[in-house]
């Protein structure tokens, strides 16, 4: 958050709630002292923490708005869909400003919010469900290491990168996107208004920039900061004081 009205924490006065959704999208944040393979992630937004967020607006009269500020390029498809609900159940109206990034998962959140402002530069859309892997199993053999899979059922070790990889078990990770993949076509038509056919057409994994975006009715506003904040007092009348929850201190945000 960018504005000198900004406070952090409950503070009585705000009248909107602000929330960043930046990095990887994903039901919890990892434990940074545990070793685990981040899949290029240096951030994550966990939907864990700002659902929770959310469900106290369910109560707040005080809050008459939310501001979504996303800047991630996706993650995980549950998480996305948490915090999407976790938005509409507030029933308050809501802006997403997408930053540098709304791609993928964080897409699926962006459309939740009622507008979509972004800048002329942010990356926006790849409408799309991906699960790749490495399988090591010729590398394995060339120097003579023999792996022994040991499990119960035929699908249990799926994914394993030590073991090759079968059509029957491509299949069977397919089946799993394409559901996972019908239910985002869904979720964007909804929530976008588009036909279901017109989001079946862009979503082929392509990002677009804004002004692309705008054409093809991914977001609703070119803008800043300021622009989503002029979106937010137009729908509540009256003067936005933002709080942002996730933080805490004295100064502005």
């Amino acid at each position: 958050g960018n504005s000198d009205s900004s406070a952090y924490g409950d503070g009585g006065n705000c009248n909107v709630t602000a929330l960043d959704i930046h990095g990887c999208i994903a039901t919890y944040t990892p434990d940074p002292n545990l070793a685990y393979d981040t899949g290029g992630c240096d951030a994550y937004a966990s939907s864990e923490e700002i659902a929770g967020y959310l469900r106290d607006l369910e109560t707040d009269d005080s809050v008459r708005a939310v501001l979504l500020d996303i800047d991630s390029p996706g993650g995980a498809p549950q998480a996305a869909l948490e915090i999407e609900e976790a938005v509409k159940d507030t029933g308050k109206p809501t802006v997403a400003l997408i930053r540098g990034y709304g791609d993928s998962a964080a897409y699926w959140v962006a459309t939740a919010a009622k507008t979509i402002v972004a800048s002329p530069e942010s990356d926006i859309g790849s409408i799309g469900v991906t699960s790749s892997f490495t399988d090591n199993a010729k590398q394995n053999a060339e120097l003579g290491i023999t792996y022994h899979s040991l499990s119960t059922g035929k699908f249990k070790d799926l994914g394993d990168p030590n073991k090759p990889f079968t059509e029957e078990e491509k299949a069977q990770i397919q089946k799993g996107l394409f559901t996972t993949f019908e239910h985002f076509i869904k979720t964007v038509s909804e929530n976008r208004g588009m036909p279901i056919e017109r989001v079946r057409e862009l979503a082929d994994g392509s990002s677009w920039l804004g002004e692309e975006a705008l054409e093809k009715g991914l977001i609703d506003k070119l803008g800043t900061y300021k622009d989503a904040i002029a979106e937010i007092e137009a729908e509540i009348g009256e003067k936005a004081v933002v709080c942002w929850p996730q933080y805490s201190g004295g100064e502005d945000y």
